[in-house]
């Protein structure tokens, strides 16, 4: 049974903007009729996504199902922009996340809808609200959904998962029910007070299109066709402040369910790919310095509930990116209060480098963990161990420095200040070149035991984004390095790891094709007058997208997104919203003639 899709949910769940509610299929359920499983999902997590790692029970939480005569028919999925249709042959249901803690749901067809809840240690599972319109109160993980029959009639059943709500049509086989979404206890409303399916339909479809109208109008040639379903993930993967949740300000997560967080160092990538809705750039950037320990280390993922301290580190990627916009000018428009805040806090992340990750005092900072790095498996700390001191943290925290004395001129700072920050950026940059340049590539290593790194990783080349800082011979090595046989140029981008490196396992940073690589890669040849060679990697990693999903690993030999990969228990990892703007901003910036 061939169904039209907007988007796959076995690519990525389905969700609308400041939602926790999405909808999934089974964790091993594919596109074909009878494999196919709807799911309710609760997108709440506490404290850093990978700590629930019973994904298939802690995610996909309400399971959805038509029934004819008693029996659960099989079905497929469908998806448009706006809703998600579960199709029979006796006919289908539509839902849609008509507001963002309330999904409606309707069926035409004399079909029951049956609504089952995963089990609860110690709770029933359904509770009886005993009111005139039968509602029932059901589990939804961290929160519960308020079942409302508002067409047809609900009744109460067991069976094998535990107990269950169905609504049968009425006499003219169809039904309308409402699931809302109540962290405690809920707030009934009339049934006069529901929005009509097609006001829910019309909500979705309106938000959809401001977001788009503000964020990515347009794109060029052959990349328009994906531009709706880029947006879509970024969109439904938008955290908006709403009282209970920690979020202060709106921010980009990651992936649904596996990742349903927002990372410190994903917001001000965020910010430059919604930079044509300025307003939006500065409240995503300014975001992540919300979450401060009493040091200036940023909370590394901010999920629905926060959880500070911890190892959680990330590269301070936020001054360059901040620089970024301030040279494009995508922060004239904000008061100068808002820029003192920000401030403050960017000197504070600055010096958390300065004096915590400098164990040896050479004024060069070095990384304690692997998921410090960003690169989580990335060849060159493997090779030398723990602490580990890199050119690209350091080129990361001298342009950090900059981007400080940049900021602090357009907030009235001393010049003394400017210029001591800016001093400081230009003898760091000189220690990089003495320390991490061997004369023919990049290099890590470990000041403990004095430990060289040799292998070719991208990460170790983001030292370009110094660009014209450094001296010109070394800018022309390094890229003669990266695009010659031995290097990380493809047909779809750069991997990770040198083409004929020892090291290539197409692991995350170990010779796939990542979000993170290409973007910083691209903007650092841009820096370094490159920018035919920022337009050839840009566009071939649009086209990957474009044609494989947005996925945030692409095989770097095939350029496919690979469905078939799992973590922390979950098979597939998702469409990511990392990816999915990186494409919007990509394909504007170099997709055109």
């Amino acid at each position: 049974m061939a169904t039209k899709q907007f988007v796959n949910l076995l690519d990525a769940p389905y969700s609308r903007r400041g939602s926790f509610i999405a909808f999934a299929n089974d964790n091993f359920g594919e596109d074909e009729y009878g494999r196919s499983h709807l799911w309710l999902c609760n997108c709440r997590t506490v404290g850093f996504a990978m700590a629930n790692l019973d994904h298939d029970s802690g995610y996909r939480q309400i399971k959805l199902e038509a029934v004819r005569n008693g029996v659960a028919v099989p079905c497929t999925l469908k998806t448009t922009a706006e809703e998600v249709i579960l199709v029979t042959r006796h006919g289908e249901f539509r839902f849609c996340i008509g507001e963002r803690n309330m999904v409606m749901g309707v069926g035409k067809d004399g079909l029951t809808l049956r609504i089952t809840p995963r089990a609860k240690f110690l709770s029933p599972g359904v509770i009886n609200m005993m009111d005139a319109e039968n509602r029932q109160l059901i589990d939804f993980n961290l929160s519960r959904m308020l079942v409302t029959p508002l067409v047809g009639t609900l009744t109460k059943g067991a069976g094998f998962m535990g107990p269950y709500v169905e609504i049968t049509p009425d006499e003219n086989g169809e039904l309308k029910v409402a699931l809302e979404d109540f962290l405690i206890d809920p707030v009934k409303r009339a049934v006069a007070e529901y929005p009509t399916y097609e006001e829910c339909v019309e909500s979705v479809r309106a938000d959809f299109a401001e977001f788009c109208e503000k964020v990515m109008p347009e794109l060029p040639g052959e990349f328009e066709e994906a531009r709706l379903q880029a947006l879509w993930q970024t969109w439904n993967l938008t955290v908006l402040p709403d009282g209970q949740s920690d979020y202060k300000r709106t921010m980009i997560k990651m992936i649904h369910c596996i990742f349903e967080s927002a990372f410190v160092w994903q917001q001000p990538m965020q910010a430059v790919w919604l930079s044509r809705c300025p307003e939006l750039s500065w409240e995503v950037f300014r975001s992540s310095f919300d979450f401060m320990d009493a040091n200036g280390r940023l909370v590394d993922g901010v999920a629905f509930k926060a959880m500070p301290g911890g190892d959680g580190l990330k590269p301070p990627i936020n001054g360059y990116m901040l620089s970024w916009l301030i040279d494009n000018g995508k922060i004239d428009h904000a008061p100068v209060e808002e820029k003192k805040w920000l401030l403050e806090r960017l000197i504070k992340w600055t010096e958390y480098f300065v004096k915590f990750r400098d164990k040896d005092g050479d004024g060069l900072c070095e990384f304690q963990t692997a998921l410090e790095t960003g690169w989580e498996d990335a060849s060159y700390y493997n090779t030398v161990g723990f602490p580990c001191a890199s050119p690209d943290l350091n080129s990361y925290l001298a342009l950090q420095m900059e981007a400080v004395a940049k900021l602090g001129a357009l907030c009235g700072m001393p010049q003394e200040e400017i210029d001591s920050y800016n001093s400081r950026a230009a003898a760091l940059v000189e220690k990089i070149v003495e320390k991490f340049w061997d004369g023919e590539k990049w290099i890590a290593f470990n000041p403990e035991t004095g430990a060289k790194s040799d292998t070719l990783n991208i990460s170790l080349y983001t030292a370009l984004l110094l660009g014209d800082r450094l001296p010109k011979e070394i800018v022309e090595k390094s890229i003669e390095t990266m695009f010659g046989p031995d290097g990380f140029d493809t047909p779809y981008g750069l991997a990770t790891e040198g083409l004929t490196s020892d090291r290539f396992a197409h692991g995350f940073t170990q010779g796939s094709i990542i979000t993170p690589a290409e973007f910083i890669m691209c903007l650092a040849l841009e820096n370094c007058g490159r920018f035919d060679l920022a337009k050839k990697v840009g566009v071939n990693y649009c086209k990957i997208m474009k044609d494989n999903g947005f996925f945030h690993i692409h095989d770097a030999l095939t350029g496919k997104g690979d469905r078939s990969l799992t973590a922390f228990g979950e098979r597939g990892l998702f469409w990511s919203a990392w990816t999915s703007s990186c494409y919007f901003f990509m394909a504007d910036r170099y997709g055109r003639d």
